[in-house]
């Protein structure tokens, strides 16, 4: 039997509400770092046919430019999707037991509302892009198959 190539795809979309007071943090090399979790609400019918919610609380941990946009620009609270990619950390905790963690490292953040400044008029700020390498080919009139 051949080998199946899969695609190495690992790629996570969420919209919801921040659900914890955002924290900026360096490491020790001075890198930005932002954990926060983002509350996601799913509506279904149960038996009795009555509209249910529940609500998934998913850990994320911005980097870089992400964790002092997100830091600028939004608190608890803020409406955001977040694009990103899952992954897994196992560590061996105070009492020498495993552990494990899945969290979504963000790769870009959509802010659906700005937070104001100190009681000032809101205010945007230039957000990043991302790099240009990450963006695809730009794609012309030509490559369009229509």
């Amino acid at each position: 039997m051949a080998d199946l190539k899969l695609p190495r795809l690992n790629k996570f979309i969420v919209s919801g509400r921040i659900g914890n007071e955002l924290e900026l943090k360096y490491t020790a090399k001075g890198t930005p770092v932002l954990r926060f979790v983002i509350a996601n609400d799913r509506r279904y019918k149960d038996d009795s046919e009555q509209w249910q919610t529940v609500t998934s609380w998913i850990d994320c941990v911005a980097w870089n430019r992400w964790a002092e946009s997100m830091a600028n620009n939004a608190s608890k609270g803020s409406a955001i999707i977040v694009e990103g990619r899952v992954d897994t950390r196992n560590w061996t905790d105070q009492n020498n037991a495993n552990r494990k963690s899945t969290e979504v490292t963000v790769d870009m953040v959509h802010f659906l509302e700005w937070k104001p400044r100190d009681g000032q008029a809101m205010e945007h700020e230039e957000l990043p892009m991302p790099d240009e390498e990450m963006a695809g080919p730009k794609a012309t009139a030509d490559d369009l198959p229509f």
